[in-house]
């Protein structure tokens, strides 16, 4: 299974960011291999706190959707059962292998 691209738009944003609360974003480059555990331990305390997320994932074109999957089924197992998520791949041509670029905005913070 290849990537292809799902977009997000204005208006996802839009949604996400009507959670009322303090909002933290990050960018960063996760290595494949490590990047739930990575998130785990670096975002732990937004992801359970969180009333909206949005997520962007930049990946190879040659990358598996699997990746994400497993991504998106780590982030909504550790979330608040409130908590609204959207998300969106695109295609990086220029990522190391086995990486993938995560733009991560947390909403609704308390």
């Amino acid at each position: 299974m290849n990537l292809e691209t799902i977009n997000t738009d204005l208006q996802d944003l839009q949604t996400i960011l009507s959670k009322i609360g303090k909002v933290a974003g990050y960018v960063k480059i996760f290595n494949v291999d490590d990047v739930t555990t990575d998130l785990k331990n670096e975002f732990s305390n937004e992801l359970k706190a969180a009333k909206g997320i949005w997520v962007e994932f930049e990946i190879l074109p040659n990358s598996s959707l699997f990746i994400v999957n497993d991504i998106m089924g780590f982030i909504n197992d550790n979330c608040n059962n409130n908590c609204e998520i959207i998300f969106g791949t695109a295609i990086n041509e220029d990522l190391v292998e086995n990486s993938i670029k995560c733009k991560i905005l947390f909403t609704g913070l308390v």
